[in-house]
């Protein structure tokens, strides 16, 4: 997501602050020190509140979702930097307040401890934290694992601090090395309650920072301020979004998500406070107005869908796939028809937040699927300019489900041709369709009626009063015998067929003297 993180994460934090620090100095009369740290405050989101509503949403894997969490984590890098610049900016500075080269000198300095410290920690974690969970998993000990797992993000974010970065950079950095382990499940279930524990704390903080009695006899100043910087935020990142390929309809729903203020103010204009850059009672004001509006987060988003559904043409052309709307995926999955076994597929994908865009020539379909914010597009996924236009050169993965035996050969006919990087899974209608489709170079062809058959017959089965181990039985045995069946089919067309994968599987032989069972390896459907 490079494109949005540097490209628009970089030009909606310097606007934002552009624009709201220059109002900050000449309509409020700040000085030009509270004005920077007023403008990259506010410029700021909260990334704990966004994407909280996003998981619970649904929307982290949308079109919106990912431009907004590229934006937010563009954020969370910027403020590094806002936390080097508040010392340098102040009047008690020793090198005497706001000077061009002071800052810079001193911002270069910072970047170089920041490379060498990121670059330290990372290639220092990579070595040692997988052998060390490794033993810690050995000796089967939950409670040593889990602090160990508190040890890592805690000595990290010491040691950035140390450097001079932010104690929140460290964690971050934790985060993405614990991420890389095969042990990143157990640590992610393991932090859950401290997570939502400090969550929690961290809320209430912000709750108990609003004065009630400064909100009442403020209320139109704070009223008025408050309105400005979510009609004006949004704004902003709505022009910049267009800027960057984005819809209008995503870039205004982009743009009312990260409208509302975030948490790192509440730390840089205590930071500002505390260097004698801005007085405590216009902090106070400040707390107020982001507290509010990160308390209006899910109305914002709420108030973004019902504005996606009121003015969003509905039209085939706005279905359309285009190519500045998909340029961001990276080893993604394309779904080939978006009826009901893609629509499953689809699920499970957004589930594990796995990329996926999917294609239908039905708008009926189309339209549901942007109904759930999700990235389905209307297109032939048979035509070589579609599949172009979603990225198929960089995908990883096809699915196809198409409703014609026709339509799925012609599709995985075109992606073996055109973009043989893709690995292609096909359902198919019967076993010769499924041997045709893997002459047309599919990766694996699963048949569409095996599994269904089984458990309908087994339902029945049991209504007829036979015993489970038997029922088991029977479905085990007609399973091995079909595999078989298909195995001894696939050597003698020269062919494959199933799911790609070797399965070890007892072949039945005619009877021998050799009493010893024979086992065969074959590419057969591994169920």
């Amino acid at each position: 997501m490079k494109k949005y993180v540097f490209g628009l994460g970089s030009a909606q934090v310097l606007a934002t602050a552009v624009v709201v620090g220059l109002v900050a100095h000449y309509v409020c009369g700040q000085p030009v020190p509270a004005a920077i740290v007023i403008g990259n405050g506010l410029a700021l989101s909260s990334t704990a509140v966004v994407l909280q509503v996003l998981q619970e949403r649904g929307e982290s894997t949308s079109r919106h979702g990912r431009a907004t969490f590229s934006v937010l984590l563009f954020q969370d890098l910027a403020v590094v930097v806002l936390l080097i610049l508040i010392p340098l900016i102040s009047p008690n500075s020793s090198k005497g307040g706001v000077g061009f080269q002071a800052i810079a000198e001193a911002l270069g300095l910072a970047a170089v401890k920041a490379v060498v410290a990121i670059s330290a920690i990372i290639a220092g974690g990579r070595l040692l934290l997988r052998p060390i969970y490794k033993q810690i998993a050995e000796n089967q000990n939950a409670e040593i694992f889990s602090a160990n797992t508190l040890l890592v993000i805690l000595g990290t974010s010491l040691l950035t601090a140390r450097a001079g970065l932010s104690m929140a950079l460290g964690a971050f950095l934790a985060g993405l090395l614990l991420a890389e382990t095969e042990f990143s499940l157990q640590v992610e279930s393991d932090i859950a309650p401290y997570r939502g524990l400090l969550l929690g704390l961290f809320f209430m903080t912000v709750g108990m920072s609003i004065d009630p009695k400064l909100l009442v006899s403020n209320f139109p100043v704070i009223a008025g301020t408050l309105g400005l910087l979510i009609g004006g935020k949004t704004l902003l990142v709505a022009l910049v979004g267009k800027l960057f390929g984005i819809s209008i309809i995503s870039a205004i729903r982009v743009g009312l998500l990260l409208a509302p203020g975030g948490e790192f103010a509440f730390v840089a204009f205590g930071e500002a406070v505390n260097q004698a850059i801005m007085s405590p009672q216009f902090s106070s004001l400040l707390f107020l107005v982001v507290g509010m509006s990160m308390a209006l987060t899910p109305w914002l988003a709420a108030g973004g869908q019902l504005i996606a559904s009121r003015f969003e043409q509905h039209d085939v052309r706005s279905l359309l796939p285009v190519e500045s709307e998909t340029d961001d995926l990276q080893d993604h999955i394309i779904i080939c028809g978006f009826g009901r076994v893609g629509q499953i597929i689809a699920q499970l994908l957004s589930e594990r937040l796995i990329p996926f865009v999917a294609l239908d020539v039905r708008s009926d379909r189309v339209a549901v699927g942007r109904a759930l914010d999700l990235p389905v597009y209307f297109g032939d996924a048979g035509s070589r300019e579609v599949l172009h236009k979603v990225g198929a050169e960089r995908a990883c993965a096809a699915a196809i489900t198409l409703d014609t035996p026709g339509a799925n050969y012609r599709t995985v006919w075109a992606l073996s041709k055109y973009f043989p990087n893709v690995k292609t899974f096909v359902r198919a209608h019967d076993v010769d369709h499924g041997l045709n489709l893997e002459k047309a170079g599919a990766t694996a062809v699963v048949p569409e009626t095996l599994e269904p058959s089984l458990q309908l017959a087994a339902a029945v089965l049991a209504q007829a009063k036979l015993p489970m181990s038997e029922i088991a039985a029977t479905i085990n045995e007609f399973r091995s015998r079909h595999l078989s069946e298909l195995a001894e089919l696939c050597q003698t067309s020269g062919s494959s067929l199933g799911y790609g994968f070797s399965r070890v599987m007892n072949k039945p032989k005619a009877p021998s003297s050799d009493s010893s069972d024979e086992s065969v390896t074959e590419g057969t459907l591994a169920i």
